[in-house]
């Protein structure tokens, strides 16, 4: 999104612009910096921000002092209330309440769920590879980013709710529901934006969907079918996880390691303290819909870069012969993958699934920033230019610049070069790496990269090549 005084004359854009798009945020990468000679670039622009101000960083120092500090540093929570259609939850809230929700969830991701996390996975690929058409001697993915969240979504379907989910859905529907559950988690994750685009008036509360009808939707058309079928897939999965909750509330959950059932028995005693349903049932949704986008996108990225570069491919191969040998991977394996870390840390480095991070200061502050640096990564743009403190008023939208960070030559040689190698060396800069993103829980972040090594080393152990014909114009 350009101003009008840049579309008249385009030496604007190498000073100050007054919006920024996030498809220009992912295309300018460090060149937006670096164009401005600072790894900080504001925009004064009324979007967003209450001083009509925001920046830009791509300063690891000052991405680590505004996500480190939520107090000065805070989320406007309005921006995710598309994510609080089944309750409140880590994405939809800050300040107190978040922590008391990180609080209570931090026990699910202990390292039982994250073995949990594995068995189901292994239990899904396997069973992809024994269904058509992956018998044949020849497999076309027309559509990768389709193939790997499907993956995703039965994979964390399954750890979030405890329900045997398989990649040949059963058609079985349960006595009273319209819909599987699988297929219940399939509507909601794929119609998310479609369900937050349309107004909430068109879908009704649970009252009027009990009186004019599950779902409550004519299906007049195309858009009313698709609105009646979307309504339901909402209405079932909320349906089906009650009926969870309750189930396991009166019969108790001890030995199931679901997301959801750990939630359930890991509040705490003090019946204060306990999160309710709504509670529970808007957390485990956060982490089925935060998980899976991520996860299914970063793999898809690497598969794509190891179409194109199959030297990268066969190194990798290599690596996994040698550890796997002829046996299945299993959990007790991932210490030894080093290898297949960094080249999914090098993927999510390219390719970044998140493309800002918002926050807005709470206080008049001040941030820590520094020149940007030519291709070499040490000379100065600007070579009178010092490190300085930049003042940030009170209201002030500040926005973390993941690709930014990740193209940022004074920490990345080459950055635009697919090196994994760089992520082997113990002085890899962590501070201008993002994962998946800084404020969601390390434990989550940990069980999503595991599950997402299992993956690739499930593909990547057999005798041949990775089995795709034309992957890299797919991804």
């Amino acid at each position: 999104m350009y101003s009008l005084l840049e579309m008249l004359d385009p030496r604007w854009s190498k000073h100050r612009r007054f919006a920024m798009t996030n498809t220009g945020l992912w295309e300018s990468k460090y060149s937006l910096f670096a164009d401005a000679g600072w790894d900080v670039v504001a925009f004064v622009t009324p979007i967003n921000s209450f001083t009509g101000i925001q920046y830009y960083l791509a300063d690891p120092l000052a991405a680590k002092a505004v996500s480190g500090n939520r107090a000065v540093f805070f989320k406007r929570v309005n921006y995710n209330g598309v994510l609080a259609f089944f309750g409140p939850n880590l994405a939809t809230t800050d300040g107190e309440t978040w922590g008391r929700y990180r609080k209570l969830s931090s026990p699910a991701f202990s390292e039982i769920s994250i073995r949990y996390i594995w068995e189901q996975s292994v239990r899904i690929v396997n069973e992809m590879f024994d269904a058509d058409p992956w018998t044949g001697e020849k497999t076309e993915v027309k559509h990768v980013p389709e193939m790997t969240k499907d993956i995703a979504l039965l994979v964390i379907g399954a750890v979030a709710f405890g329900q045997e989910t398989h990649w040949e859905a059963a058609s079985t529907v349960p006595a009273g529901y319209q819909m599987t559950f699988q297929e219940a988690v399939m509507i909601v994750s794929k119609e998310l934006l479609f369900r937050a685009g349309t107004p909430s008036w068109l879908w009704g509360n649970r009252e009027t969907r009990k009186w004019i009808g599950l779902g409550g939707i004519a299906s007049w058309g195309w858009l009313g079918s698709r609105m009646k079928n979307v309504a339901i897939g909402f209405a079932e999965l909320e349906r089906y996880m009650e009926e969870i909750i309750n189930e396991q509330s009166s019969a108790g959950s001890k030995e199931r390691r679901d997301l959801l059932s750990q939630l359930v028995r890991g509040s705490g005693d003090d019946v204060g303290d306990r999160l309710s349903m709504r509670e529970v049932i808007g957390n485990t949704f956060i982490f089925l819909i935060g998980g899976h986008e991520t996860t299914a996108h970063g793999l898809a990225f690497l598969w794509g870069l190891l179409a194109l570069e199959e030297d990268k491919q066969e190194k990798l191969h290599q690596h996994l012969t040698a550890i796997l040998g002829d046996k299945p991977p299993v959990y007790e394996d991932l210490s030894s993958l080093n290898l297949v870390l960094a080249y999914f840390y090098e993927s999510l480095r390219l390719f970044p699934p998140v493309v800002n991070i918002p926050k807005h200061a709470a206080e008049d502050t001040t941030n820590p920033v520094s020149p940007a640096v030519a291709d070499d990564g040490v000379s100065q743009l600007d070579p009178l230019a010092k490190p300085k403190s930049l003042f940030v008023p009170k209201g002030t939208a500040v926005l973390i610049s993941p690709s930014g960070l990740h193209y940022n030559p004074r920490y990345w040689k080459d950055p635009k070069e697919f090196k994994p190698e760089r992520f082997l060396k113990q002085d890899w800069p962590r501070d201008a790496f993002m994962r998946f993103r800084l404020e969601r829980d390390r434990a989550s972040v940990e069980g999503s990269r595991k599950w997402s090594l299992l993956q690739l080393s499930r593909w990547s152990s057999s005798d041949t090549k990775l089995p795709w014909t034309n992957l890299a114009s797919q991804v």
